[in-house]
């Protein structure tokens, strides 16, 4: 199968806190992939790395067939889309103007360009909010019109880091029916979230970081004969081995 993105041999470290090493993951085209691990295991800064918000001390990372680099900078950018955790808004522009800037950065064609605003918005349950500041939106909201600008902005790579935190449950439908619509349409999708129930019932492939590095790939087909007998937040804290605690350490409760 046709890979989107390779990582190699990667390592980043904040000081003298390794956060990712010798780093191997190889994410299908196509899939919507998700990758889970434990508080601090480095599933945000490996986003971070691979939107270009983050350099890295070592490793070879390619994108789409091409090596992240100063050289393909742009034309990788130019190709993916991402929400973060927290997202990167522009405080002082209202929803709309927002919309509309990250359109024009991505040369999106104009043509039909507010009526899809207006319906993603609307979908989204964000109508009311059209002409307010971001900066009077609540986190949820914030992260809902941050959806919106990365889907609207029309990649071939989709990143999301914890993108259903502060959503309500109605919302959380809704994106999913979006982000399944664009895998019909071949974008790849990388999702980090602590919602294993979510993962589990969305994404193909999964990964489990853990100690600095990828410690198990579930593809489909693992996933699907594993899944027969424990649920992904079982099998997850296998792979953790997370210290279970006492039977009576809430004895006071």
């Amino acid at each position: 199968m046709e890979r989107v993105i390779d990582i190699n041999g990667l390592q980043k470290s904040y000081g003298e806190t390794v956060v990712l090493e010798n780093f191997d993951l190889a994410v299908p085209s196509g899939n919507i992939f998700g990758l889970i691990g434990p508080n601090g295991a480095g599933k945000s800064t490996l986003i971070g790395i691979l939107t270009g918000l983050l350099d890295y001390d070592e490793g070879d990372i390619v994108i789409n067939g091409l090596t992240l680099n100063e050289e393909n900078e742009l034309s990788i950018k130019q190709q993916i889309a991402s929400v973060l955790q927290p997202p990167l808004l522009f405080e002082h522009f209202t929803s709309h103007d927002f919309l509309h800037y990250i359109c024009d950065l991505y040369e999106i064609d104009r043509r039909y360009l507010d009526q899809k605003i207006n319906s993603m918005l609307e979908f989204l349950g964000l109508s009311e909010f059209e002409h307010a500041k971001i900066n009077k939106l609540s986190s949820g909201s914030r992260k809902k019109l941050s959806f919106c600008a990365a889907i609207l902005s029309e990649p071939k790579i989709l990143f999301l880091d914890e993108p259903f935190e502060s959503i309500d449950v109605i919302s959380i439908g809704r994106m999913k029916t979006i982000l399944n619509r664009l895998q019909e349409k071949g974008v790849t999708i990388i999702i980090t979230s602590h919602i294993l129930e979510i993962v589990e019932n969305l994404c193909d492939d999964i990964a489990i970081l853990h100690n600095h590095k990828v410690i198990a790939y579930l593809d489909s087909k693992t996933r699907h004969e594993l899944q027969k007998d424990a649920s992904l937040s079982e099998i997850f804290e296998s792979y953790v081995e997370v210290e279970k605690p006492k039977n009576d350490v809430l004895k006071w409760l």
